[in-house]
């Protein structure tokens, strides 16, 4: 297995605008959404939006 690890400022900046998950929301061939909520994610987002007061 190969590791490829960016080691100069501009390789670091280039892999991580090429590479953080905002700028990776849509397929670049189709337009369509790569991301798309599961059971997890939205179960996940209510316990973390939950009011821990309100039970």
């Amino acid at each position: 297995m190969a590791v490829h690890v960016p080691l100069s400022v501009e390789a670091i900046m280039e892999a991580k605008l090429l590479m953080m998950a905002t700028h990776n929301i849509f397929s670049p061939s189709s337009g369509k959404p790569i991301l798309t909520p599961s059971q997890d994610i939205v179960l996940g987002s209510y316990f973390l939006t939950m009011d821990p007061k309100s039970g």
